[in-house]
């Protein structure tokens, strides 16, 4: 089930960001000549009108064939004689849809769950496996009200003063259910990576429910969290960029396969909507990584729009099929790494 699951979210995210490049292209006229689902070669075909729909054996992507693409062609409904910023549009138009549909799913998640509300208290919402929290008793949705006597009101402060501790025992002032209790945990000095020195994931915000009529809080909350994700996954693209220049192999990127063992985990762990709130995560991740200025992925194919708006004349469409077409062996090379590299880590567990 968790395989269905997985392929059908994200051959809807993939979907979703060909409909965007597709409606972009029927929007400034050009004519689409295949609308596919996955990568060649194909399974079947077929022609509604002038489009071929076809659904093809790799499925790892999707793709929407643009007349007059990767070559001259003569006619108004040819992409290579449009403006550039129609073609810029039509590039677009995929990012600008994996944005939209991130918005709307987690506005409906946040909708069903509730809004994030802020408060001046901290809770636990998650207790590593064999940490000091989990031998000292901590659950989730403990409340941390105070450590060694000190007033806790935000995580960063928590933090600290946990940290003043490091290889001594701490007594953090536990509350739930109205109940308060003190509680001695150790605090460890050198604790695994992610889990922190006590083994408790913290946060201020709890989920505040709202009525049917309230949806636009949802909405308002979709927005947020995805510039939120915007913001997390574009600044982790830029170190990790960063990284490869300075001679740092990037450790934590993961392919198709975790990617499936992610949503696996969290659909046991945290359920459904948890599920869905993670695939909104997916579709910005889609959206800031088509951006990048890379052969194959349309951020490439906006540098040569721009090149067109800037020198006024038409990018040579032989070039630019042949940069592309490297473009795409390079990121299919890379998917085959990143997959051995996924591959090695579920051995190695």
């Amino acid at each position: 089930m968790d395989i269905v699951i997985f392929v059908v979210a994200l051959s809807l995210l993939v979907l979703v960001h060909e409909l965007g490049h597709f409606l972009a292209s029927k929007l400034v006229g050009v004519r689409v000549e295949e609308f596919g689902l996955g990568l060649p070669p194909k399974i079947v075909g077929i022609k509604i009108g002038e489009t071929v729909f076809s659904l093809n054996w790799l499925p790892i992507g999707g793709f929407c064939k643009l007349f007059g693409e990767d070559a001259e062609a003569k006619g108004s409904r040819a992409f290579g004689n449009k403006n550039p910023w129609q073609k810029m549009l039509v590039v677009l138009g995929g990012v600008l849809m994996n944005l939209v549909m991130a918005i709307i799913v987690f506005s409906v998640v946040y909708t069903i769950m509730g809004v994030p509300k802020d408060t001046d208290k901290v809770k636990v919402i998650g207790v590593a496996k064999n940490s000091p929290a989990e031998t000292a008793g901590l659950k989730e949705d403990d409340w941390v009200r105070a450590v060694n006597g000190v007033e806790i009101k935000q995580p960063s402060q928590l933090t600290e003063e946990v940290g003043k501790y490091k290889g001594k025992d701490v007594e953090l002032l536990i509350e739930n259910a109205g109940v308060s209790s003190a509680v001695k945990v150790a605090v460890r000095e050198n604790p695994p990576s992610g889990e922190g020195a006590i083994g408790i994931a913290i946060s201020s915000t709890v989920m505040e429910k709202i009525k049917w009529y309230q949806f636009y809080k949802g909405i308002g909350a979709g927005f947020k969290e995805a510039y939120f994700w915007g913001k997390v996954i574009g600044g982790g693209v830029v170190n990790m960029i960063g990284g490869l220049f300075s001679g740092h192999i990037p450790k934590d990127v993961s392919g198709p396969i975790g990617m499936f063992e992610a949503t696996s985990s969290i659909k046991k762990s945290q359920g459904m909507l948890a599920v869905i709130h993670f695939f909104g995560v997916v579709s910005v991740n889609l959206a800031v990584v088509n951006i990048l200025p890379f052969p194959a992925l349309d951020g490439g194919r906006i540098i040569f729009v721009v090149y067109e708006l800037l020198s006024r004349r038409k990018a040579n469409p032989k070039l630019e099929m042949a940069v592309n077409n490297f473009g795409m062996l390079v990121l299919l090379g890379l998917i085959v790494l990143i997959t051995v590299g996924d591959v090695g880590r579920l051995i190695r567990k």
